[in-house]
């Protein structure tokens, strides 16, 4: 798996199957290299999902930007032989934190289980300490599978998991979404991976 760092003091790895999000060069860049990876799936995306594929990850690159994205990727995959290919999309957000240790775990699990009581919340035990859990569906009102062909409203599952940077006050928010929920345990389980590949180089 590559390494992917931060300005935080905090590393960990992706899994080599998915495509990053280069925030340190322009949307153009990174839709060439979009493009030259639909280039080498199989089958060949029609030329509407191409165009969807790029207008959305424009998108993205947009918006995660704004939202202090420090890392963002997608993988494409075929759920099956008679399905069209699908994507999730992974990311990593800096967040303001008002506390430094595991106590603003406890605060923030409970806020946030008190604000989206539809929600799955809880504190979950990574190698390096507590961290927020978080799971939700959420109907939005345009699909983000990269490979979709538009359509009316979709149902995507996101997961979050929140985790204090030692000593400083700020979070890194690690979330996964989908709108392929049937294969939803493998995205849980990507996400797992990732946590259990963070470091924090100045606290080692």
């Amino acid at each position: 798996m590559p390494d992917a760092t931060i300005d935080l003091p905090i590393s960990f790895s992706v899994p080599a199957e998915f495509t990053p999000i280069d925030f340190s060069v322009s949307a153009e860049v990174n839709t060439n290299r979009l493009l030259e990876k639909l280039a080498n799936v199989d089958p060949q995306p029609t030329n509407e999902e191409t165009a969807h594929a790029v207008l959305t990850q424009q998108t993205m690159y947009e918006l995660l930007s704004a939202a202090g994205a420090v890392y963002a990727g997608t993988l494409l995959y075929k759920p099956t032989q008679e399905t069209r290919l699908a994507s999730a999309i992974l990311t990593v957000t800096a967040r303001p934190s008002e506390l430094s240790n595991e106590d603003t775990v406890h605060r923030l699990a409970r806020a946030m289980g008190a604000i989206y009581q539809h929600a799955q919340v809880g504190v979950v035990q990574l190698a390096h300490g507590p961290a927020v859990s978080v799971t939700e569906d959420r109907k939005v009102d345009r699909p983000v599978n990269l490979l979709t062909d538009g359509g009316g409203p979709t149902i995507v599952r996101q997961m979050h998991t929140f985790v204090p940077i030692p000593g400083r006050l700020a979070m890194a928010d690690f979330a996964i979404a989908t709108e392929n929920l049937a294969e939803w345990e493998p995205c849980v389980e990507i996400l797992a991976e990732v946590c259990r590949t963070i470091v924090f180089p100045e606290s080692a």
